[in-house]
Parts: structure tokens; sequence; C-alpha cells
């Protein structure tokens, strides 16, 4: 193979507000905005971690043509230590935002819970 990837830049999650939005992954993951194109996206992360915030389905692909959104991604999981796996779960509690779990994967334990737009999240750590 003549490269590899150093890792994820972003994912593209599609939302209502996208103000709302940002705010929410803000105040419920600490994410801070990093970058915004007049009038979409807003690129929020942690790290160099990014979301794409997109109001519902407008995005367009480079070529200016619609995009085809697939089905085929489930969730976007984010990395904690034991630590934080614990406070996350305060954290959320404290919120309002219900999550299941911990769920035990024998090397792993996530939690799993939704954007207000119905998003699905995980956070996990690798004991």
């Amino acid at each position: 193979m003549s490269f590899s990837v150093s890792g994820i830049d972003h994912v593209e999650v599609y939302v209502r507000d996208i103000a709302r939005a940002a705010d929410w992954y803000s105040r419920a993951l600490g994410l801070k905005e990093m970058a915004r194109w007049d009038p979409e996206p807003a690129m929020i992360g942690a790290g160099t971690t990014k979301l794409a915030l997109f109001r519902g389905k407008s995005a367009t692909s480079n070529s200016g043509g619609e995009l085809h959104i697939s089905a085929g991604w489930r969730r976007v999981a984010w990395a904690v230590d034991r630590a934080g796996f614990q406070a996350a779960q305060k954290h959320l509690a404290a919120l309002g935002v219900r999550f299941s779990g911990p769920q035990d994967h024998s090397r792993s334990q996530s939690i799993y819970f939704a954007d207000p737009d119905g998003n699905p999240l995980e956070i996990t750590w690798y004991v």
C-alpha cells in the first residue's frame, strides 16, 4: 500500500439546528467549535477528532451534486479513561441525558445514548 491514514478527521452529523446541536455537544461532551463554513458545516471536536454539523440532509458533494447518505454508519464512539468513564455517566445523568449501560464487552465498557436529534453515541474505555 502506498499510504496509510493517520486517524479520523471528522464525521458528518445531520441535525435540525446547528447552533442548538453545537451547544448540546459542548455541554454533554465538552466539544469545542474548531471551524465554520458559511453557512455550514460547523466543525466541533476534541483533540484531532471533529464532527461536521450539517442542517438536515443539506450537504452537497464537492462536485456540487447531492450526496446520497447511506444507512451504513451506526454511531460515533468517544474514548475516555476509567475516571472519565465514571465522570461521563455522572455528567450525562446530571444533564438529564438518558443512557444505557454500562455494558461490559470484556476488554472494554461502554454507555450508549443519543443526541437531541437521535444520532447514536457511545462513550467507551478499554480495561
